[in-house]
């Protein structure tokens, strides 16, 4: 009896951790970074986590799982870590259910087969897709903050344009004001261009390919019309950003009117409950 009590124990206890690890934000993952800039391939084996080297193994064995690439570099995420924190709860969500039925078994009170089974699978692919989930919605939010980012971006290449500044020097100058996380990654694609010698609209390009944010795009476009036509860009930045805010700013409110629709339901519930506890006393007086 304690060995199962133990071991699920040890199973409730590491899904509460894979979930809250999941759940709390983290910083970029520096050790993808340098896998990324290794040009060699990457470390040997001996030196690679176990963790990561899980998760290659279970790329190359079922390559058919999806994995949110994009939402994953957008999260600074490594795809290998995820992937093991996805099959592992999808395994432990498999696991609670029967070893629960087992105790109930050993403690007298026997379960039909059909729940454990049921609830086994149930469970099973509600935790094996949480971490998609988890994923969506921090990308969705960090996708928003970008674009806000994005949006003062334009606004600051605008005015190095409108002092004379060039394409390139326009779009280098300005991601050196920024400090937030959004400008940090601009930069850094800038920093890549330039050392592989391309202009800098196709650090840009690549990205928005990387982390999915489609306006990025946009920007290298505009960018490269004006670095090899030398057309004059600076009031379509400003319509640009000027659109962005107010795409912004429709969302916002859709957010806000979604939020306020949700709270009729628990408002009227308390205040249902608050009814039911004023005239209780004179029911149970009236029909006691």
């Amino acid at each position: 009896m304690s060995v199962w009590l133990a071991a699920a124990g040890l199973l409730a206890g590491l899904g509460c951790w894979l979930i809250i690890s999941e759940l709390i934000p983290t910083g970029p993952s520096l050790r993808a970074a340098l896998d990324r800039l290794d040009s060699a391939g990457g470390r040997a084996d001996d030196h690679v986590p176990f963790r990561v080297r899980l998760g290659r193994h279970l790329t190359a064995i079922a390559p058919w799982l999806p994995v949110p690439a994009a939402d994953l570099r957008l999260l600074g995420k490594d795809s290998a870590r995820w992937l093991v924190t996805k099959v592992g709860l999808g395994a432990i969500g498999l696991a609670v259910v029967p070893a629960l039925a087992a105790l109930a078994g050993l403690g007298g009170h026997p379960v039909p087969l059909a729940i454990p089974v049921g609830g086994m699978l149930l469970l099973g692919a509600l935790m094996f897709f949480l971490p998609d989930t988890v994923i969506h919605m921090s990308a969705k939010q960090r996708r928003a903050d970008f674009r806000n980012a994005l949006a003062s971006y334009l606004d600051l290449v605008a005015l190095e344009r409108g002092a004379g500044a060039g394409p390139t020097e326009a779009l280098e100058a300005a991601a050196e004001v920024g400090h937030g996380w959004a400008f940090v990654r601009i930069r850094a694609a800038l920093d890549e261009a330039r050392k592989a010698s391309q202009p800098p609209w196709e650090g840009l390009a690549r990205l928005a390919n990387e982390i999915g944010v489609v306006e990025i795009s946009d920007l290298a476009e505009i960018a490269e019309v004006a670095g090899q036509e030398g057309s004059r860009i600076l009031q379509t930045l400003n319509a640009r950003s000027e659109s962005m805010r107010i795409q912004t700013l429709a969302a916002t409110r859709a957010q806000a009117g979604a939020r306020s629709t949700t709270m009729v339901l628990p408002i009227s519930l308390l205040a249902g409950g608050f009814l039911v506890l004023l005239i209780f006393p004179d029911v149970y007086r009236l029909f006691g």
